[in-house]
């Protein structure tokens, strides 16, 4: 009877994915996410799945030689060196899509959270301040325009849900065009960042975490943005420099900031956002519901188990052809059965 493999887990997941992971191998939990931890338990694994917690890097991959495949939980992969792990022969995969429903419906409800002073009104009555519902006036987002940086699978799932349930006037910004049916369908029209910014009445950030992106909305760019725009990032929170926002809203030059992210998580004390009655913010929850869990789960964890048994897989963020003439050069044993 073959060795069934060890698949090392930084953390648990839904359980439709754990039970995928235990009947296809030996699956070990590591019992915490320092980096010498992490190097330590991570030997003699095969496989490697994380979510939001712990950081796989080079150190990391050299000390799990064995390693084949690393699943992320999630979308972004800014955790991983992915570079390093293609080097060392390491396919990279992850589950796009399987929280788009749920991140874009997390977007839409900031986005109505912070017109309707939803905090503020919150703060007021549990003070038992009953009368200060005449003392602020909030606004529809039916009508308004939503400007959407980064137009992938979230982005473009925001500007349906705007554009055909609210009517609103979708804009977005990516480098790369999609399809012209996908901008048919919620009307959407393509402008540079600036354009876009002085348009909008709320931004969305849905952009990946890279050198290009990170502090893409500073204190120049937020000096673009007109004074009652609302401004939301679900995304990573690098992308956001924090304090300029914060500086911005006590000029009153932004309505309000919606953030699922923070640009260390978890936030520490004194952070400039948290406490303040004109923001909306969220602990890295967005992707938090049954549906995006379980789809997140089965996802990776059939990923993970098809690579270690030959398939080349659906979602790779590394090429599986370049990852398969690595392990060659490098005289490991081939990933796939046949390479497409």
């Amino acid at each position: 009877m073959p060795r069934r493999p060890t698949i090392f887990s930084l953390t648990s997941m839904h359980d439709s994915g754990m039970q995928k992971l235990r009947e296809a191998g030996e699956l070990r939990m590591a019992t915490a996410l320092d980096p010498p931890t992490l190097r330590r338990e991570v030997v003699g694994a095969e496989a490697l799945v994380i979510r939001t917690g712990g950081v796989i890097d080079a150190a990391l991959l050299d000390a799990g030689r064995g390693l084949k495949v690393v699943g992320r939980h999630g979308v972004g992969y800014d955790q991983i060196d992915v570079d390093a792990a293609t080097a060392r022969g390491v396919q990279v995969v992850y589950t796009p899509g399987a929280n788009t429903q749920s991140v874009a419906e997390h977007v839409l409800a900031m986005m109505i959270g912070l017109s309707k002073h939803f905090t503020k009104m919150g703060a007021e009555l549990a003070a038992y301040n009953y009368h200060a519902r005449t003392s602020m006036t909030g606004r529809d987002i039916a009508g308004k325009t939503i400007g959407i940086i980064g137009f992938g699978r979230i982005g473009r799932r925001v500007g349906e849900i705007a554009h055909l349930g609210f009517g609103m006037h979708v804009l977005y910004n990516d480098i790369v065009a999609p399809p012209e049916e996908v901008e048919r369908r919620c009307d959407a029209r393509r402008m540079e960042l600036p354009e876009l910014l002085a348009a909008s009445d709320y931004v969305t950030m849905h952009v990946p975490l890279d050198a290009s992106t990170r502090s893409m909305i500073n204190r120049e760019t937020l000096a673009m943005m007109k004074p009652d725009a609302i401004l939301i990032n679900c995304a990573r929170g690098p992308v956001v420099d924090e304090p300029a926002v914060a500086e911005a809203l006590d000029a009153g030059k932004l309505w309000g900031y919606g953030g699922d992210v923070f640009t260390i998580e978890p936030p520490p004390a004194g952070h400039p956002l948290i406490g303040r009655q004109d923001v909306l913010l969220t602990p890295h929850s967005a992707a938090q519901t049954e549906e995006s869990l379980r789809n997140m789960a089965t996802t990776i964890a059939e990923e993970v188990v098809g690579v270690l048994n030959g398939v080349v897989p659906r979602y790779p963020v590394n090429d599986p052809m370049q990852v398969e003439q690595i392990r060659r050069q490098l005289g490991l044993e081939p990933l796939y059965q046949r390479v497409q």
